[in-house]
C-alpha cells in the first residue's frame, strides 16, 4: 500500500503533463504530395483544386501550427482571407529543405477546428524558400482569422501570450 501510495504523484503528474495541455482551437497543417507508389500507409489521394487534378498527398504533415511563430492575414481579392505564416526556425529549416527536395510538387494547406476539416489551397513550389515564411493567399475564412489571431501574434507584435 505505501509503495502505491509513493508513485501516485509521479502518475498525477504523468497524466496532467499529458493531458492537461490545451488543445489549439485551430489546426494549421501542410501536406506535402506523394509519389503515387507510396503505400496507404504513408499516403492519401486527394483531388487537388489549383489545377484540378488526382493526387497523392503524405498523411503526416511537413508543417503545423507548432512551427508557427507569428501571422500576417490580408483581405484576399476574391473576397476569402489570406495569410502568411512566419515560421520559427525548425519550421524555416522543414520549408528549405522541403522546398529544394520537392519542387515542382504541390504543398497542401488544411485548417481543422472543432467543426472539422477543409482543404485551403494546394500550393505549386515552384522556388526554394529560405526566409521561413509560408503564404495561403486566398481560401480562409473570417472566423479562421480571428482564431488564428488568438493564437499567434500578428508579425511584428511582441512575443507574448495571447489570451
Amino acid at each position: 500500500m505505501k509503495s502505491a501510495l509513493r508513485i501516485l504523484p509521479a502518475l498525477l503528474a504523468l497524466v496532467l503533463l499529458t493531458g492537461a495541455a490545451k488543445k489549439p482551437d485551430l489546426t494549421v497543417r501542410f501536406h506535402a504530395e506523394a509519389n503515387r507508389m507510396d503505400t496507404e500507409r504513408f499516403s492519401q489521394a486527394i483531388t487537388l483544386k489549383y489545377p484540378p487534378r488526382q493526387a497523392f498527398i503524405e498523411k503526416v504533415p511537413s508543417l503545423s501550427e507548432r512551427h508557427i511563430q507569428a501571422i500576417y492575414p490580408f483581405r484576399a481579392e476574391d473576397g476569402t482571407w489570406g495569410c502568411a505564416f512566419q515560421l520559427n526556425a525548425s519550421g524555416r529549416i522543414n520549408l528549405e529543405v522541403l522546398s529544394t527536395e520537392r519542387r515542382g510538387s504541390s504543398l497542401v494547406a488544411f485548417v481543422s477546428s472543432k467543426v472539422g476539416t477543409h482543404q485551403v489551397i494546394d500550393m505549386q513550389i515552384d522556388s526554394v524558400i529560405r526566409d521561413g515564411i509560408i503564404t495561403v493567399h486566398h481560401g480562409l475564412t473570417e472566423l479562421e482569422i480571428a482564431a488564428l489571431g488568438k493564437q499567434f501574434p500578428l508579425l511584428g507584435q511582441s512575443r507574448k501570450k495571447r489570451a
